[in-house]
């Protein structure tokens, strides 16, 4: 096997529109500039490799993908892998392209191909240009075989005819879609005669409201479970040296634009219905920006980002913030590059991860039911794929492979796929096992969020929710999470130059025109 690295020019300081880490600047974790993330591109067997038609190119948002190792040694007999009598090669692109990870991942693929017999040339991609990095192949006629990708990249995929939906459908039809979160079959279901699927899901991570319980307790503050009770609280705890609530309120920002959607699902302002017409000026969305505004009212003075909201928690000067489930480790003491600033964490490093809870589910006065913003990673079976090994290659990546394609950054990478059979749980179970931390500074994902956190974010991993997947608009989607405008419409509101109404109608025409634009 032999890793490739591509990587294409960015432009300017434009903020990176990715992650399934949960990272950069729309889904609340690190930044690809975070050491997780980013860095060097390099194994024991890199060679440079340009594609057709990418270099010099700037890539459209993706995703950024946690990595993997380790291998939960699931039996035969319920879809994994084979005996090693396939061969043949195929290629899988991944943006799982730090070193560490590449080497994982590397010795996840060793042990698929011991098994099988089918070598895998794997190739990382920088997240940024994974959009615009398989539209060039495409065009070349030079598709990888698989590609691990973001939801929102599906259904738009699909309608290119870069995916591959009567193989995925195939995947998991044999694997078994009682096996399946159906929150997660949801997001990749398309309307098509040759499949229903397409993709198949591997794992996720939902947004959380993150809390501190000993300011609460001390206040007498129910939990922050709805609009009403997060405000009551952010209003209570403001003040004398603690924010209230810190979110996301920069500008041209992911990160602004990741909690909003997190904050307005919970309200079921929604960005299309179902039928594709944009429905951003609903009252619903109205009702969601003045809580925004509200909220914000509570928020540190300046643009709050990614960086920001996170650093304030970890001082420990914070009562709520809303972020990805990769804030764990951290407040845990357990990633040294963002350490724990609060004066309580020098003597003792879990005084803040002992004093936090988390709310998965949130709820606004106009939503039927509590939801949680989900985001989740997929394995694409392409449509030029040599598709029995891909098959093969997914099968050993959701059984016999699974543990170690989600043991890197595990505390966000929820798994799809729960067990082998309707009912069962080995994949969860394995999951809470993982190693969470470096080096010796290390617990399980278990331990670190306990059984209670863990039923819920099971539970809640069932229904994740995310703006126009589910109604296939992934294409509007991806377009507008790139160009961030939504947030700047935000931002004015917040500054007090628009009204929410106002916000809303400016929100839709601008959704409207990107939509039109798309075609």
């Amino acid at each position: 096997m032999r890793w490739i690295s591509v990587r294409t020019p960015r432009s300017g300081n434009r903020p990176d529109a990715s992650t399934v880490d949960g990272g950069a600047s729309r889904f609340g974790g690190p930044r690809p500039s975070d050491p997780r993330f980013a860095g060097p591109r390099h194994s024991r067997r890199r060679r440079a490799f340009g594609l057709p038609g990418v270099l010099g190119v700037v890539g459209a948002s993706a995703l950024v993908l946690a990595a993997c190792s380790g291998d939960d040694g699931s039996d035969g007999g319920d879809g994994s892998a084979g005996t090693g009598d396939g061969g043949g090669s195929i290629t899988l692109w991944t943006v799982y392209d730090t070193a560490d990870r590449i080497s994982t991942m590397e010795g996840v693929l060793e042990d698929f191909t011991e098994q099988t017999g089918i070598e895998v040339e794997l190739v990382g991609v920088g997240a940024p240009d994974l959009t615009q990095a398989m539209v060039s192949s495409a065009a070349a006629g030079d598709l990888p075989d698989v590609v691990v990708h973001g939801v929102e990249l599906a259904a738009g995929w699909v309608q290119e005819g870069i995916l591959d939906p009567a193989a995925a459908s195939e995947m998991i039809e044999e694997l078994g879609t009682d096996t399946f979160s159906e929150g997660a079959l949801d997001l990749v279901r398309v309307d098509r005669p040759d499949g229903e699927y397409a993709t198949v899901p591997s794992d996720g991570w939902g947004q959380m409201i993150f809390y501190r319980t000993d300011l609460f307790d001390e206040a007498g503050l129910e939990p922050p479970e709805t609009y009403e009770q997060a405000l009551t609280a952010a209003d209570a705890l403001h003040g004398d040296g603690t924010i209230g609530f810190a979110l996301g309120t920069a500008g041209g920002d992911g990160f602004t634009t990741q909690v909003f959607e997190h904050m307005a699902l919970a309200n079921d302002c929604q960005l299309v219905d179902d039928s594709g017409e944009i429905t951003l000026e609903s009252p619903q969305c109205v009702e969601a920006i003045q809580f925004y505004m509200d909220l914000a009212e509570y928020a540190p003075a300046g643009a709050g980002d990614v960086d920001t909201t996170r650093a304030n928690y970890l001082a420990g000067q914070t009562a709520m913030v809303s972020w990805s489930p990769h804030l764990l480790d951290e407040l845990a003491g357990l990633f040294p590059d963002t350490p724990l600033t609060c004066d309580e964490c020098a003597d003792d490093e879990r005084w803040l991860v002992d004093r936090t809870d988390m709310v998965p589910l949130f709820l606004g006065p106009s939503g039927d039911e509590p939801t949680q913003y989900g985001i989740t990673v997929n394995l694409g079976i392409t449509s030029t794929a040599d598709v029995e090994p891909s098959k093969e290659l997914i099968r050993y990546l959701l059984n016999d492979g699974y543990m170690g394609f989600l043991s890197i950054s595990p505390e966000g990478r929820f798994p799809m796929r729960t067990g082998t059979e309707a009912g069962d749980t080995t994949y969860v179970d394995g999951w809470t096992e993982l190693a969470v931390g470096s080096g010796g500074n290390t617990v399980t994902v278990g331990e670190l969020y306990g059984d209670e956190a863990v039923q819920t974010i099971a539970d809640a991993a069932t229904g994740f929710e995310s703006w126009g997947i589910a109604q296939g608009q992934g294409e509007l989607v991806t377009a507008l999470r790139g160009e961030l405008q939504l947030s700047n419409i935000l931002r004015e509101a917040l500054d007090g130059s628009i009204t929410p109404e106002e916000a809303a109608a400016q929100m839709a025409q601008h959704a409207e025109q990107v939509a039109s634009e798309l075609g």
